[in-house]
């Protein structure tokens, strides 16, 4: 009798003529952005490394593979249950979605077009399902693969958590899919080694039994060393005082576990990446196909090696550097990273663009060590300060442009650069580095005017939402009214949640104004605020004039506040919307100024 089958598959093997089940014990979807963007950037980043710009599609048969791990299915004879690997499988669904709308808007040759259909629905006995059958998730998922300009309306409609959370990890894929990616020439070629060179190995059970045994031992590492014990043991054995190495082993313990119990399982792990990246690195790998990792690659995966084999590099030339490496080096970043997790995750005074920011950030691989970079072990407390506000000023601005003039922010399209950066305001003053972040920002392109255009159009949900936020704050700020938190003011399945909405409703229109220009109004930011969801019925039963004036009158529009009213009505909608647009234009450099 068998009792276990285990064999490698390409994700299109893993997504062809199989229908799974994810049992309701474990259904929920609870992957965020930061997951995604990892996985976006790691096969990205796996693809460039192959990719010639004269490569055709036939080319990508040549290029390497990526390993994503293994799954863990049970075959009960009715359908694949997913014991372990359904976040995974979900996250390349809602990817493959995204990829589908993507080729068919480049209106590709019929031949390079992918039908990706194939590997979302499946025909079984009959009956036609997706191929992740889960029955709670149907609508959405079909829903983005039919209608997704409509994501907004669908967001509305729906109230479970995990569902909203599908949602927004859909949207964090538009967002997050680098730009140079989206092109005739490039992307069929990514469909095509992404579907094949991607690789899992199935394990497969015959009973639940067998299946949860199999998941329990591969993600049982009480045994095994991580990468944060084996650079101790280095670091350990170089202290020749036996006095010292315990005094260094009882003081990493703890400090090691207060990093995971403040910033997560893995705290440890992205503070030696942050860190090591921040201070010590020199090189990074060149963008030429079969080029070598270099120091911002390797720590970014094996930092116990690369300070083993570059102890130069940190400092570390004779046996008493060990201790002082950790007593002193260790000690003073470990703890900042620790209170700059802190000051991200809660509103501190002073830091308010850090903390507003990590709600739509660039990725925490690039935003410590940056903040981190300058900052020196004799800097006083006031320099330290100074310096994480403006460096995470810089990052504020930086990230909110960048995405109004249509700018990727993905850790994959803007490493090199940033990371060139992270070596450019290493160790310097206050002074120095405000000088070369404004440099950085003028050769960016991104200068102090607002870089929303005239009817700048809605294309980025998730961004606006935040955008609309950080207006709110602004202004309540402004006019010295008591400060929601954050948070408060995103989106979330509470009824008294803010949702983006469009105020002008679906065949709305103006008398007298062209359907064309109609259409840039109906689809512009100034077109749209932040109201309660528990207001959107009432909003609906309203005309549009009184509609207006009511979002107006309930500071749903605080940069128009003083619009005087009288002037909002039939014939003047248009005028309504010029105005609003040029008082966007004019906050956002109030919001976001060096």
């Amino acid at each position: 009798m068998q009792f276990l089958e285990a064999k490698d598959k390409n994700l299109a093997d893993v997504l062809s003529n199989n229908r799974y089940r994810i049992d309701s014990f474990q259904r929920e979807y609870r992957w965020q952005r930061r997951h995604i963007e990892a996985l976006i950037s790691d096969l990205c980043i796996c693809f460039d490394s192959f990719y010639n710009d004269d490569d055709t599609i036939e080319n990508y048969e040549s290029y390497g593979g990526y390993y994503m791990g293994p799954i863990v299915l049970c075959d009960d004879k009715k359908s694949l249950s997913i014991v372990d690997g359904q976040q995974r499988l979900t996250s390349f669904t809602l990817l493959l979605v995204f990829l589908h709308h993507a080729q068919k808007a480049l209106n590709l040759p019929d031949e390079q077009v992918k039908d990706i259909k194939q590997f979302l629905y499946v025909t079984k006995g009959g009956k036609t399902t997706l191929v992740l059958n889960v029955e709670t998730r149907n609508e959405v998922i079909e829903h983005l693969f039919k209608s997704p300009q409509e994501v907004l309306e669908l967001e509305e409609k729906v109230k479970d958590e995990s569902l909203h959370n599908l949602i927004a990890r859909y949207e964090d894929i538009t967002k997050l899919f680098p730009v140079e990616f989206n092109t005739a020439e490039k992307l069929p070629i990514f469909i095509e080694w992404m579907l094949d060179k991607i690789i899992m190995v199935e394990v497969k059970a015959y009973s639940m039994d067998s299946a949860y045994t199999i998941f329990e031992t591969m993600n049982d590492r009480g045994l095994s060393l991580n990468p944060t014990e084996i650079l101790k043991g280095f670091l350990l054995w170089k202290i020749e005082d036996e006095n010292k190495s315990e005094e260094m082993n009882s003081f990493w313990k703890s400090r090691i576990a207060e990093l995971k119990s403040i910033v997560g399982v893995d705290g440890d792990l992205d503070f030696f990446r942050a860190w090591l990246r921040a201070k010590y690195a020199e090189t990074i790998r060149q963008k030429q196909v079969g080029s070598e990792n270099e120091d911002f690659e390797l720590i970014g995966t094996q930092f116990h090696s690369w300070v083993k084999n570059n102890p130069s590099k940190v400092h570390i030339k004779k046996p008493e550097d060990s201790y002082f490496f950790i007593r002193s080096d260790f000690d003073f970043f470990s703890n900042l990273y620790i209170k700059l997790f802190k000051m991200r995750s809660a509103l501190h005074d002073g830091f308010e663009e850090m903390y507003c920011s990590s709600f739509y950030p660039i990725a925490d691989s690039l935003t410590y060590p940056l903040i981190l970079s300058p900052i020196t072990k004799i800097d006083s407390a006031e320099e330290i300060n100074e310096k994480v506000k403006i460096m995470s000023k810089f990052i504020d601005i930086y990230t909110a442009f960048r995405v109004m003039i249509g700018k990727a922010i993905t850790q994959s399209t803007i490493r090199y650069s940033m990371y060139e950066l992270v070596k450019s305001v290493r160790n310097l003053n206050t002074v120095e580095l405000k000088e070369k972040l404004l440099i950085e920002l003028n050769r960016l392109g991104i200068q102090s005017d607002s870089p929303l255009s005239t009817f700048h159009r809605m294309d980025n949900w998730g961004f606006y939402h935040y955008f609309f936020a950080r207006l709110v704050y602004h202004f309540k700020k402004v006019n010295e009214e008591k400060l929601p938190d954050f948070s408060d003011l995103l989106r979330s399945k509470r009824q008294k949640s803010l949702v983006l909405y469009r105020f002008i409703l679906e065949g709305e229109t103006e008398d007298g104004v062209e359907p064309q220009f109609w259409e840039h109004y109906y689809n512009s930011v100034a077109c749209f605020c932040l109201v309660r969801r528990y207001d959107l019925d009432d909003l609906y039963e309203m005309e549009l004039v009184d509609r207006i004036k009511w979002l107006i009158q309930n500071d749903c529009m605080p940069e128009v506040s003083a619009y005087d009213l009288s002037e909002i009505k039939e014939g003047y909608i248009t005028e309504f919307l010029l105005n609003r647009d040029g008082a966007l234009q004019e906050v956002v450099p109030e919001i976001w100024n060096f």
